[in-house]
């Protein structure tokens, strides 16, 4: 640990000097000039996290308390990490939903700066969230019909507010490894980006395509993409646009998956309606 945190991690593998010649290749040296060694990056990464985990838990425990008859088997945001959320979606949500639409009734605002901040953080702080955008997204969809399409009824605010957490969260990871995530990437995940360069180099001329291609592509896990993309000379209006435009499907589908959950939570089971939800006539 004290020589990582001096900068002498170890020696270097083919892997990360392929990883680091690409960087190099794309002036990356520009974007992760503050020198930094793995040891610092990973102290500033966990002093970032402690902050944001700080700033959760100053904002629930001033928030107005919870009512607790319906509230008592939500997830934490703990639970987020350890996985609860990804292995038990279906009860999680509804579980979520159950408290969330009471306290939403008295609490709109803090309802939704609530959801908004931690969609948001888990994206920042992508591997420990990874699994969360599209549960988080059913939610949304769930608690909020306000500004809804009126044969559709489908929520334009809960669209704004998914694909706005899902782009700035991602912005902020992007922000982040820019500064401090050179060292991190190079030392765990020197092959991936290896692999970013390989597939990098067939579009040459066109890297705004390219960060398309890596926004609806499953070849690298979202987290990666939001990290390594700011090490290899990725203009960020690029990477905010593309990831602007490739949320689109994704967030509507999961934000009406919601929708049809709050009317067979309110109403039960009806088809008819479903279908009219789905532009049916």
């Amino acid at each position: 640990l004290v020589q990582a945190f001096h900068g002498t991690s170890g020696p270097e593998t083919p892997a990360r000097a392929r990883a680091r010649v690409c960087l190099a290749s794309r002036g990356a040296e520009v974007a992760v000039g503050m020198g930094l060694s793995l040891g610092q990056s990973l102290f500033l990464y966990a002093a970032f996290m402690a902050l944001a985990i700080f700033g959760v838990y100053y904002f629930v425990s001033t928030a107005p308390p919870l009512p607790l008859s319906h509230c008592a088997d939500i997830v934490t945001p703990m639970d987020v990490v350890r996985g609860r959320l990804v292995r038990e979606p279906q009860k999680s949500i509804l579980n979520l939903w159950n408290c969330l639409r009471e306290y939403k009734k008295d609490n709109w605002w803090h309802t939704t700066a609530g959801i908004w901040g931690i969609y948001v953080i888990f994206k920042i702080f992508g591997p420990f969230g990874a699994g969360t955008s599209m549960v988080l997204s059913v939610l949304i969809g769930a608690l909020y019909d306000e500004w809804a399409e009126p044969n559709t009824k489908y929520s334009l605010l809960a669209h704004l507010m998914g694909v706005s957490g899902e782009v700035c969260g991602g912005a902020g990871g992007w922000i982040m490894s820019y500064f401090i995530g050179r060292q991190i990437l190079l030392h765990y995940a020197s092959e991936k980006m290896a692999k970013l360069k390989e597939e990098m180099d067939k579009f040459q001329g066109s890297l705004f395509r390219y960060m398309l291609f890596l926004r609806i592509s499953p070849l690298f896990p979202n987290w990666f993409v939001n990290y390594s993309t700011a090490l290899i000379g990725m203009p960020f209006s690029y990477f905010f646009l593309a990831s602007l435009l490739a949320i689109q499907p994704a967030a509507t589908m999961s934000i009406a998956m919601g929708g049809m959950l709050r009317d067979v939570g309110e109403e039960g089971l009806d088809l008819v309606k479903m279908s009219k939800r789905g532009g049916a006539r």
